[in-house]
């Protein structure tokens, strides 16, 4: 990833109109208001779920107490070294990510504060639970609050995982103390392939919150969004690279269609019929 790019929810957004009469400021405007700002604010938790998710992998699920052994830490260049702790057992027990007061990364991103991860059951088999809780988390010295839960609703264990993710009290907040809020209620089915690299996550459901302007607007997902992990060191960071989502405002419909699966920048955004692509940078 570029220094935070889409993480540091400042992206730098090209836009080109199809309708040549539209005003390009305006469309803009309304782009970067909740297309754009709705995937960023995405993308970062996201990346929090990933680090979850390494987490995760990184310990087994089979704990003992104590922090992680040198060298079984995440292999990941988010984690600095000595900052994963846990304990618990197979069944139960909590990991705790501290970044301090500052952790930065080979990009020159600093990371500070915890995220704390509870969980009940290996992750992998129906009915198990992953509580994540950030706290004082912020990247850049933008804070990310919020509860963040994965229940695994999969019938049987031969089924690719599928899990019920919630966010309750998403805020982010910037230096200024300007933010953002939002809430999610979705569910990703992973399809796991026998190389990792290959893996890829299906997304449905919706989201809803208020945006740095203090813009309400609910999101539904059209058609499945597909993140690719392949995709991950590309400088597109955490989006989606297929799928279609619609974000509903007071005044506006807004549709961003992240395209056929490509590992680019960008993704196409229709504001009240008129037509314009994104790149983000």
């Amino acid at each position: 990833m570029k220094k935070l790019g889409l993480l540091m929810l400042v992206a730098v957004v090209t836009l080109t109109a199809c309708n040549e009469e539209m005003d390009e400021t305006s469309l803009d405007s309304e782009l970067t208001e909740a297309g754009v700002s709705d995937t960023e604010i995405a993308a970062v938790y996201e990346d929090v779920d990933d680090m979850v998710s390494l987490s995760l992998e990184s310990t087994g699920e089979v704990l003992q107490g104590g922090r992680v052994a040198e060298g079984d830490e995440p292999d990941d260049d988010r984690f600095c070294e000595n900052v994963v702790t846990f304990e618990g057992g197979r069944e139960s027990g909590t990991i705790t990510i501290d970044f301090g007061e500052g952790c930065v990364d080979r990009n020159g991103n600093v990371r500070k504060g915890k995220i704390v991860i509870v969980y009940t059951g290996p992750r992998f088999e129906p009915g198990s639970v992953v509580t994540t809780t950030l706290i004082e988390y912020s990247i850049n010295d933008i804070a990310i609050e919020g509860v963040r839960t994965l229940e695994n609703i999969s019938t049987t264990v031969e089924d690719y995982p599928t899990f019920h993710i919630t966010l309750e009290g998403g805020k982010v907040i910037w230096p200024d103390e300007t933010f953002a809020t939002r809430e999610v209620d979705k569910v990703r089915v992973w399809k796991r392939e026998r190389n990792p690299r290959e893996d890829s996550h299906l997304v449905t459901g919706e989201a809803n919150g208020i945006t740095r302007r203090g813009v309400a607007y609910e999101v539904e997902i059209l058609d499945t969004l597909v993140y690719k992990r392949a995709c991950i060191p590309s400088r597109r960071a955490r989006i989606p690279v297929e799928g279609v989502k619609q974000i509903t405002t007071d005044e506006n419909i807004i549709t961003v269609d992240f395209g056929d699966g490509a590992c680019d920048r960008r993704f196409e955004i229709s504001v009240d019929g008129v037509t314009g692509d994104a790149t983000v940078d």
